[in-house]
């Protein structure tokens, strides 16, 4: 069974614009190979001086056993934050649009 899931995302421990940017081109990766680099937005922000990565869904997302993907994706994010700055902390937050009244 599928279900829509919407998420976003924040990473944070970047240590320059470089990696920043590093950050970013993995994590476009990591939605390419999940097939849905053209729902999500990656950015590069800045917030009291340092980098942070955001991004997100535009919409929700359909996915299939969402209940296992969903942990899985988080783990890869922040494998694939990690490969390109490796004291990147990586959060995701997740919404279920079906769920909500």
């Amino acid at each position: 069974m599928s279900a829509n899931v919407a998420f976003t995302f924040r990473v944070t421990g970047i240590e320059d614009e470089a990696r920043a940017r590093a950050v970013v081109e993995e994590l476009r990766e990591l939605m390419r190979d999940e097939s849905i680099g053209r729902q999500v937005t990656i950015g590069i922000r800045r917030e009291d001086g340092v980098h942070v990565v955001t991004g997100g869904t535009d919409f929700p997302v359909s996915v299939s056993r969402a209940h296992l993907w969903c942990p899985e994706f988080e783990k890869s994010v922040a494998w694939y934050a990690k490969e390109a700055a490796p004291s990147a902390v990586c959060a995701v937050e997740w919404s279920h649009p079906d769920e909500q009244c």
